[in-house]
């Protein structure tokens, strides 16, 4: 770790990305982390209450390549529409060995958004599952589904023992590197597009995010140096796979070096998911904060008799939550890290105690209250002034900066929205931060989530945080309230407190006064609504919160 020039700070940049192995094709890579040790166990799929063992998802994997290859000679793009499960990884496994590009489909969209996304991407085929289709049929029966759909489950049943037992005999024969010879398995990956992974959409339309081979392999190369993750966890797999951090740890992280997983098909089925960890021995849960309250409220210290680490993403912990969470799971640390999916997508996250790292990773602390860790090996970091670009001190707030090998191309045919990313070399993740020397990200909160009010710019999280507190909702489970905002002749902006629980406003402003809230910061305005508005990767949808306030 080093500084450059009182601005930059720079994590073995250089060094980490001319390592020879991050330029491997993800379905070599994945070849050669499956076939050592193949009767070892890789997944238990808790909806089957099945174990399966690398050589096992290796042979699938590879029956599958051969179908998708005879299947859709022409297809640039396979469309995946599959929940965390094993016939999921093994789909996504396939894609790569089969020399295409994945798209793993968000089956949370509303209709219109989703078919925008495929026809953006030019998608016409789909490998999914007849009960996600019948499912999202009945809260969206105009989901615009390709022509071409066809069922894992029917076509595994076409393939059989008959195509799968030959490659499963080969891969317990044959060592990696002349499996995938014998197989034409793709060595070469770099700067080629692996996936597309479409954002959140919580600002608006969802963009297309090309993720290449490099940047995905390099994020879980990245993700072993730091040592939060190791060859020896097992992961408690319950992302969905259309999210960024779904598919890179829950696919490749786990297949690259053959690190064993729980599959449960959605982080919301909390019993089902306290059963899998117990059952599947998991160490390590990957979630949101707004995922983890409800964990918290259901779950005692004995659901979690083998989980170590909860890394928490996606969006801020809630003031008090990780003491909170520590005090009730005194044997599962609580970790908060962070990422985009325009970085494949995890940039830093604080780490756990006694942990071994890997050569590029030399933290002088291994976590910091109110950060989100240290940057990744491999990256640099500066911030830059909103209204000039220019690049800040240490030590000062501005947008956050990063450089590294996992950090993406840019947006599938959308020139604009990548000239608004990149500058100078730099992708501008839109997030306010503050760096201290020792590379440690201090997350203030996003740009689009400040209000401009009498000149003065308002953190909407934090007047959120200062609502919450007063009113004495920190542990409910689900998100009762989130601020936005509204045109203002007066002062340019007024916050909005959109709320599913009554509030009396006299009575909320009397509190966030005693609190010691700056007056301008007070919301003037409450509107109740029946929920707060939610994406299926769990963070707030600010698109819809506001339009809400602006025409309520």
């Amino acid at each position: 770790m080093k500084v450059i020039d009182s601005k930059i700070i720079d994590s073995h940049y250089e060094e980490f990305s001319k390592l020879p192995e991050l330029d491997y094709n993800l379905a070599y890579a994945a070849v050669l982390g499956l076939s050592k040790n193949t009767s070892k166990h890789h997944i238990f799929d808790f909806s089957l209450r099945r174990k399966i063992n690398r050589g096992t998802t290796l042979a699938v994997a590879l029956a599958l390549k051969e179908y998708i290859q005879k299947t859709f000679p022409n297809e640039k793009r396979i469309g995946v529409a599959l929940p965390s499960c094993f016939p999921g990884v093994v789909v996504n496994l396939a894609i790569q060995m089969a020399g295409k590009s994945s798209v793993n489909v968000n089956f949370t969209m509303g209709p219109d958004a989703a078919k925008a996304a495929l026809e953006k991407v030019g998608l016409k085929c789909i490998i999914g599952s007849n009960k996600v289709r019948e499912k999202v049929a009945g809260h969206m029966p105009d989901y615009p589904w390709t022509d071409n759909f066809q069922d894992i489950g029917e076509i595994l049943k076409k393939l059989g023992k008959k195509a799968i037992l030959p490659k499963l005999l080969m891969v317990k024969t044959l060592p990696g590197k002349a499996l995938a010879k014998y197989y034409k398995i793709p060595q070469e990956g770099g700067d080629k597009e692996a996936s597309i992974i479409f954002t959140s959409g919580s600002e608006g339309t969802p963009k297309a995010a090309i993720l290449t081979h490099r940047n995905l392999v390099s994020n879980s190369h990245q993700c072993l140096q730091t040592g939060v993750l190791t060859y020896d966890d097992i992961l408690l797999a319950n992302l969905p796979l259309f999210h960024s951090f779904g598919q890179t740890i829950q696919v490749w992280f786990t297949s690259i070096f053959g690190v064993q997983q729980v599959d449960v098909q959605s982080p919301l089925e909390v019993q089902a998911n306290l059963k899998a960890i117990k059952e599947g021995n998991a160490t390590i849960m990957i979630s949101t904060p707004t995922f983890l309250r409800a964990y918290y409220k259901k779950a005692t210290s004995a659901d979690f008799p083998s989980l170590t680490k909860v890394i928490a993403g996606a969006e801020k912990t809630p003031d008090g939550f990780d003491e909170a969470w520590n005090a009730k799971f005194p044997k599962s640390q609580y970790l908060e890290g962070y990422g985009l999916t325009e970085s494949s997508p995890v940039v830093g996250v604080n780490l756990p105690l006694n942990l071994k790292r890997g050569e590029f990773c030399e933290q002088p602390s291994l976590k910091k209250s109110k950060s989100i860790g240290e940057i990744f090996c491999g990256m640099q970091a500066a911030v830059a002034s909103p209204e000039t670009g220019e690049l800040l001190p240490l030590g000062e707030t501005g947008l956050l900066y990063l450089k590294g090998p996992n950090v993406f191309p840019g947006y599938y045919n959308q020139p604009e929205e990548n000239a608004k990313r990149f500058d100078n070399g730099w992708l501008n993740t839109g997030d306010l931060a503050m760096l201290d020397e020792d590379g440690f990200i201090f997350i203030k909160g996003r740009i689009s989530r400040f209000s401009k009010i009498g000149g003065e710019m308002v953190p909407h999280t934090t007047v959120e945080e200062a609502v919450i507190k007063a009113l004495n909702v920190e542990h409910s489970d689900k998100h009762v309230l989130a601020i936005g905002s509204r045109p203002d002749d007066a002062k340019g902006e007024a916050l909005v407190v959109l709320s599913t629980i009554d509030i009396n406003v006299s009575d909320l402003r009397k509190k966030l006064t005693d609190a010691g809230l700056p007056n301008l910061w007070i919301p003037k305005t409450v509107v109740k609504i029946d929920e707060i508005p939610i994406l299926g990767s769990g963070k707030l949808d600010l698109g819809k919160i506001q339009k809400i306030c602006k025409f309520s």
